[in-house]
């Protein structure tokens, strides 16, 4: 049984690490519910579109939400993983070559879900793989270093994520 996942927004007592944790916890399950899509054609049709559909959405709605917490609020704020950090921002960008066949292949399967897609298990499982790397990287080098952030900064760097996922939910700026 193919299952979609909604997209919940962060808890808002998360820290910072526990809601990039969770993000993570995300595209693993999204990138691995690509892969059962397309390796199930067999699949009940209404299961097949809902879960294509939850792909779809997450990764053009809540992925590019963590990849600018990562770039705009995180990066900025580290000090010592420069190097790390700009390899991993590449990736970023690189991963937008992976997610599309996946998101093109995900949108034709919610249109006609009896439809076979040859190429959209390649496409799934070269997803997962590069997310794979590039998650355990983040998690090894750069987690320890915005866990080592002092609490304020800490604290901006979730109100930043909050406001992203709720713009009302953002501070006042003087």
């Amino acid at each position: 049984m193919l299952r979609s996942v909604s997209l919940a927004a962060m808890p808002p007592d998360d820290s910072v690490v526990g809601a990039l944790l969770a993000c993570h916890d995300r595209i693993r399950r999204f990138a691995a519910m690509a892969v059962a899509v397309a390796a199930r054609p067999d699949a009940p049709a209404g299961e097949r579109a809902e879960a294509a559909a939850g792909v779809v959405r997450y990764f053009t709605i809540a992925l590019p939400l963590h990849a600018a917490d990562e770039d705009e609020s995180i990066g900025p704020r580290l000090r010592g993983v420069d190097a790390v950090r700009a390899e991993l921002a590449a990736e970023h960008r690189a991963h937008d070559a992976l997610i599309a066949p996946v998101v093109a292949a995900c949108r034709a399967i919610v249109a006609a879900p009896t439809t076979a897609r040859p190429d959209f298990a390649a496409a799934a499982a070269a997803l997962t793989a590069a997310m794979a790397t590039h998650l355990a990287r983040e998690e090894a080098m750069v987690f320890p270093a915005v866990a080592a952030l002092p609490p304020a900064i800490q604290a901006e760097i979730r109100a930043e994520m909050l406001a992203r996922r709720d713009p009302t939910a953002a501070p006042s700026r003087p």
